[in-house]
């Protein structure tokens, strides 16, 4: 009865996919020669579509082949910022940032509430913090892309908006320490990628970007202890701590003498009145690429802080660095789903 129903799965598969090899993500697609065993899947919750050179294998069976690197559409590039926006007669003040400046800064609402900011690193995926998303449902939070003012709907280039379809938190995630704080976002569409709307670059595994001043833009509260939330978004730039000294610093605070610095976290700050406030949460802690300082990558996501912008008090942050090899695989599997097998799956969740 069970492989009557294997080739019956086969049969429509073909139909639908036009004989696609179609992989569960416990699964990757390699040439013939890098598997042990060819196993073919088809599993249309989790689906990663193969070319017709490459065979589906249980990633335990691959052999002689790394994953594929992660790479973006033919013709696009990340991290490209935009320094002189893209509204010439908007004007700026402060530490305002000029439209479509930063374009990969997505911000997060939950039935129709802004609750934090996020980055595009696939133009359908979401790198954001695990945090935020407590007791949230994907079914009320949307994301959208290429937003300046939250307070108006008259930019001259309109923001985008795509629903979550699903969310995946890291699995070691510590809401008490922070540790391990990030998740994914899957949208029910990719975003185009335009001007305004871009992704940015992710880093090498185990990049350190101690002593470099970065950058972190979104929206959030003007104060620790005010209600009052920007409605345009800011940026502030950061030194980068080593650290070594912002667990020491930390341990001159209510932290305590012994409190120990997780190493899935990185730090910067601690520059009186320069410091990102409640409601900052899963934004970027971006910084310029060597050699170019219009292109960005991403350093961080902010996680948690004691108060803000206090001196010798640096917030905290996820470092990006460590979790590429947690990322990668749900990178690969959101570029290798076709548009068409994308409305599919959306017709049928």
């Amino acid at each position: 009865m069970l492989r009557a129903w294997a080739l019956l799965a086969l049969f429509w598969s073909c139909i639908l996919f036009s004989n696609a090899h179609i992989c569960a993500s416990s699964h990757q697609c390699v040439p013939k020669e890098n598997c042990r065993r060819e196993e073919p899947i088809f599993d249309l919750s989790s689906t990663i579509d193969c070319s017709d050179l490459e065979v589906c294998c249980e990633k335990s069976n691959v052999i002689g082949k790394k994953h594929r690197p992660s790479t973006l559409p033919p013709g696009s590039l990340c991290g490209m910022s935009n320094p002189n926006g893209l509204d010439e007669n908007q004007r700026v003040y402060g530490n305002q940032v000029r439209p479509g400046q930063f374009p990969w800064v997505m911000a997060l609402f939950t039935k129709g509430q802004y609750f934090g900011g996020g980055s595009l690193i696939a133009p359908g995926l979401v790198l954001t913090a695990a945090h935020i998303l407590v007791r949230k449902s994907s079914v009320y939070i949307k994301v959208r892309a290429g937003e300046w003012d939250l307070s108006s709907s008259g930019e001259v280039d309109p923001p985008e908006e795509r629903q979550v379809i699903k969310i995946i938190i890291h699995e070691a995630f510590k809401y008490s320490s922070g540790a391990k704080n990030l998740a994914l976002l899957f949208l029910d569409s990719p975003f185009e990628i335009k001007p305004h709307i871009q992704t940015i670059c992710l880093p090498i595994p185990g990049q350190n970007f101690e002593g470099r001043r970065c950058m972190v833009a979104g929206w959030g509260k003007r104060s620790f202890a005010g209600n009052e939330l920007l409605s345009i978004q800011e940026k502030i730039e950061l030194p980068i701590v080593d650290s070594l000294r912002c667990q020491h610093q930390l341990r001159q605070t209510r932290m305590g003498s012994n409190y120990q610095l997780s190493d899935s976290l990185i730090c910067a700050g601690g520059e009186q009145g320069k410091d990102v406030c409640p409601r900052f949460g899963g934004s970027a802690l971006f910084c310029a690429l060597e050699g170019d300082p219009n292109r960005y990558e991403l350093a961080g996501i902010v996680n948690w802080g004691i108060e803000c912008g206090q001196e010798n008090v640096p917030g905290i942050y996820t470092s990006v660095s460590k979790f590429k090899e947690w990322i990668d695989p749900h990178l690969e599997q959101v570029f290798s789903v076709p548009g068409d097998l994308v409305f599919f799956m959306r017709s049928h969740l």
